[in-house]
């Protein structure tokens, strides 16, 4: 039978991250359907979605993972997930939001409530900020699921309104499906 975990990995950058987990992962037959795995500054994070049909000799497998995570000084965590949890999402409405200006706390929150309490669902966010110059320059971007219903002119209003506030600008423009 077909087993599915979520595995999230992280840790202080170094070369052999990705090899070596994923030679682990082949040793136990694991597969790997969706992945995302990423640099931030001097920190790697790695999110997979695996499948296994075999049966997993799980004090080896542990025992090697402890091995990896002590080797590399990573934090990781697997669990099993059901099939339901690993279905793929379905995209109605697709927007990317766009932030610029200078960083301080509380960006991520005062744009997010608002997507939340328009019931947005965001897919994808990213941010980055500079230290190269003062104030840090800061960016985000983000992908967004919205209901059909949702007034996007409303929307784009009351973000950009909030930007104001926190001295940020937005954008907002929808992302043709057919494009992806």
């Amino acid at each position: 039978m077909k087993k599915r975990y979520l595995l999230i990995a992280g840790g202080i950058d170094r070369k052999g991250i990705v090899f070596n987990l994923t030679d682990i992962l082949k040793k136990f037959d694991f597969n790997i359907e969706d992945s995302s795995m990423m640099l931030m500054r001097r920190t790697f994070s790695v999110i997979m979605l695996l499948t296994s049909c075999s049966k997993i000799n799980e004090i080896k497998f542990q025992k090697q993972l402890c091995e990896f995570m002590n080797e590399y000084h990573m934090t990781l965590d697997i669990k099993e997930i059901s099939e339901a949890e690993m279905k793929e999402y379905k995209i109605s409405n697709l927007y990317l939001i766009t932030i610029s200006g200078a960083d301080k706390p509380g960006i991520v929150n005062a744009i997010t409530k608002i997507i939340y309490k328009k019931g947005g669902n965001i897919i994808g966010l990213d941010t980055k900020s500079s230290e190269k110059v003062k104030p840090h320059a800061y960016y985000m971007l983000l992908e967004v699921d919205l209901p059909g219903k949702v007034n996007i002119k409303l929307l784009e209003n009351t973000l950009k309104k909030t930007g104001k506030k926190i001295g940020v600008s937005v954008n907002i423009n929808k992302i043709e499906r057919n494009i992806l």
